[in-house]
């Protein structure tokens, strides 16, 4: 039996991860809310505004301002708890943990994400969500493989390795899931929302509260958002670094990641980032398997079925030795099996 992995998190606090042990930030919440509504609209005033380093930079200062005075909600992701991520295979067999886990071996390469920076490694994966709207390996290859759902069409075949990771310990993360739409169907989170919402009406102003969740619904949406340009990643960049920065350098505290309503089953699903360091600590690489998308000649739309056997996974290492052969330009591919 594998030990479980124990992380000491000195801010949490009952689901509000940093009620301050004086009461200084949260009686400035209280008496100083226009310096707070001021933070909030210069970094919402980003969304329409020509990116560049200086209003970045602007963004990281008052996201890190406030939440400085603003108490996050936390989570612990239990012990156990499977995590999902996906890649597509562009022709290859994948046969270790690295290969379809955060960019370690090519970091060059790494484009600006929804969190992540230009060459930052970021593990993005997926979490089970017990609603029949979402089917966990299609939310999980649309969240590896976006040429699934462009509006030209993509590839007419593409496998995906999809990867079942355990997580090995309580993992704390940032709860970024406050809107409706995926509370509704999401019934743990919302008891635990609402637990956030009755504990800090307690300790501030209702004007206050209702601002720490505008603050909070604001993010929550934008990162389930479809991003119709980079600015609404510009500032998810910067939140996520404010965020780890701030406990990091005030809490001597690191932040694992964050969980979030996901933008491919428009807020339904639940995506979680994490930083390499957590995915080391915590994670697992479990067991592995492929699905294949195909798209009939003339069609946008994909038929999806598994197309190689479970494989449990041993040291970081696996094998296929089954993988259902097609058709690539006339010729039969194989994958070399």
């Amino acid at each position: 039996m594998e030990d479980t992995v124990v992380m000491d998190f000195p801010a949490l606090v009952n689901g509000l991860a940093e009620l301050p042990e004086s009461a200084g930030a949260l009686s400035f919440l209280n008496n100083h809310l226009p310096i707070m509504e001021a933070k909030l609209s210069l970094v919402q005033e980003l969304l329409v505004q020509e990116v560049t380093d200086e209003r970045f930079n602007a963004a990281i200062n008052a996201i890190h301002f406030m939440i400085d005075k603003v108490p996050l909600s936390m989570i612990r992701l239990g012990a156990g708890a499977p995590i999902f991520r996906g890649r597509a295979n562009g022709e290859r067999l994948f046969d270790r943990q690295e290969d379809i886990s955060y960019n370690k071996a090519a970091p060059d390469r790494i484009t600006a994400g929804r969190f992540n920076r230009r060459f930052e490694p970021l593990f993005y994966g997926s979490l089970r969500v017990e609603t029949p709207k979402i089917d966990t390996v299609l939310h999980c290859a649309l969240e590896c493989c976006k040429e699934l759902t462009d509006h030209d069409p993509g590839p007419v075949v593409q496998d995906i390795t999809v990867g079942k990771w355990v997580n090995r310990g309580a993992m704390p993360v940032v709860n970024l899931c406050f809107d409706e739409r995926h509370l509704a169907d999401n019934p743990d989170l919302k008891f635990s929302t609402d637990r956030f919402r009755r504990e800090l009406a307690g300790f501030v102003s209702p004007e206050a509260c209702s601002f720490v969740f505008r603050f909070m619904q604001f993010f929550s949406e934008l990162a389930w958002s479809v991003n119709k340009s980079e600015n609404s990643y510009y500032i998810m960049n910067a939140f996520f670094y404010a965020v780890r920065y701030y406990y990091a350098e005030t809490r001597n505290t690191a932040i694992p990641g964050i969980i979030y309503p996901s933008a491919m089953t428009e807020g339904s699903g639940l995506n979680i980032v994490l930083v390499p360091q957590a995915v080391d600590t915590f994670l697992r690489l479990d067991m592995v398997y492929m699905q294949r998308f195909f798209r009939a000649r003339g069609s946008k739309q994909y038929i999806s079925d598994p197309c190689s056997e479970l494989v449990h996974v041993k040291d970081g290492s696996f094998e296929f030795r089954k993988v259902r052969p097609y058709l690539k330009n006339g010729q039969l591919f194989t994958y070399g099996l």
